[in-house]
């Protein structure tokens, strides 16, 4: 359906679709009061059944897994071990709590969303599908849930650990010592300097990304663009304005969480590096990547106005020149110091030429000719079997 020209006809189309939301919103929540609780128990049961059942497995199986695997060393196996405790521990508490969300969302979401999609344009028997679709398909879509998440914990799971096991390296991967004192030093500033940095930055452009997002969604409302394009779609504007403040929240909620592991994150570069300077190096570097990356999602001038420091001793924008430069040289240096290696197919048809060739010049049949003592022994010595095989003397024929 073609979008309406003019302010009016957008007033006339929400007027007339507002009833067409309100009964496909109610039918699709009678449906969930149905099937939801069916959808609920089908997922919230079977991936608690799968988290509990598989727990006492994944817990052994982890634990003699890192100690028996070759690609760590010893002091890494130890700081894996006692690092994964608690993990392991929790792992059930978290693993039930998500069950409950997740059959909870997908019990609610799966059938209001079905009602809604069968409505859509180029879908055949709308009536049909309103009342069909988001009831027995959202029973089917728990049962897969369940069991692509129990394909997830056990062969993708044994596949990943056997994969530790086969290991085969003549240097594991070891912790040095001597640089955990600097990689300390690195997580502490970087938790001291980043966290309040981003936050500042997040505090600052939530109110840019809110006025920013309200002026965009309505700007698409009024034009019929974007996800208003639909519609039967153009009564969820006023519930995606509304909860715009919402997703500016969270939004902003990741930002300042995603700060902590940023400024942990110093620790690895300071490790990996072997140098505590390129460490404290990125702690300033990564406020200008948080700006930058910031400024480009909610349109804003390009850059930062924060420093970006070099904390690579190599530079990542040529790291991936150098091998293809080095295959290339070798490619180059290959062809010139060796010819190309001749299958028995060319051999003969370069023989067959020279046979050719020999024959016009001595204007007898290209089966007859007369060679000396030196050239076949010449063309044996190049050709080998195959000159035994195609050239035969006179007195044979």
């Amino acid at each position: 359906m073609d979008p309406p020209k003019g302010f009016l006809g957008y007033v006339w189309n929400f007027i007339v679709f507002c009833p067409v939301f309100v009964l496909l919103f109610l039918l699709g929540l009678i449906k969930v009061i149905i099937f939801g609780p069916v959808v609920f128990i089908i997922v919230t049961v079977g991936l608690s059944g799968v988290i509990i059942a598989l727990w006492p497995m994944h817990v052994a199986w982890t634990l003699y897994c890192i100690a028996k695997t070759k690609k760590y060393g010893v002091m890494l196996k130890i700081v894996t071990l006692f690092g994964l405790l608690v993990p392991l521990l929790v792992w059930p508490v978290f693993g039930l709590i998500g069950s409950v969300l997740a059959g909870l969302g997908y019990g609610v979401i799966s059938p209001l969303m079905a009602t809604f999609e069968a409505v859509e344009e180029g879908v055949e028997n709308k009536f049909k599908k309103c009342f069909v679709d988001g009831t027995w398909s959202s029973v089917l879509g728990g049962c897969t849930i369940v069991r692509d998440f129990s394909d997830v914990c056990f062969h993708s799971y044994f596949s990943f650990m056997d994969g530790l096991l086969e290991w085969k390296s003549e240097s594991p991967i070891e912790i040095r010592l001597s640089q955990i004192p600097g990689c300390a030093l690195a997580a502490m500033l970087g938790l001291m300097i980043d966290v309040p940095a981003i936050t500042f930055l997040v505090a600052y452009k939530a109110p840019i990304m809110l006025l920013k997002g309200w002026q965009r969604l309505v700007h698409d409302l009024i034009g019929r663009r974007g996800p208003f394009l639909e519609t039967v779609c153009v009564p969820f504007a006023g519930i995606s304005i509304l909860l715009w403040p919402l997703v500016v929240a969270l939004a902003s909620f990741v930002g300042i969480l995603s700060s902590v592991f940023l400024g942990l994150y110093a620790a690895v570069v300071a490790y990996q590096e072997n140098s505590t300077k390129y460490g404290l190096t990125y702690i300033i570097s990564v406020i200008s990547m948080f700006d930058e990356y910031t400024n480009d999602l909610i349109y804003l001038r390009e850059g930062s106005c924060f420093p970006r420091l070099r904390y690579r001793k190599v530079d990542q924008s040529t790291t991936t020149l150098f091998p293809v430069k080095q295959l290339l040289d070798q490619s180059v240096t290959g062809h010139a110091k060796r010819q190309p290696t001749k299958t028995a197919s060319m051999k003969i048809q370069e023989l067959k030429a020279v046979m050719v060739r020999y024959s016009l010049m001595t204007s007898l049949p290209h089966h007859v000719f007369c060679l000396s003592n030196n050239d076949l022994e010449c063309m044996r010595t190049r050709y080998g079997r195959i000159f035994s095989r195609h050239v035969r003397p006179l007195g044979k024929h």
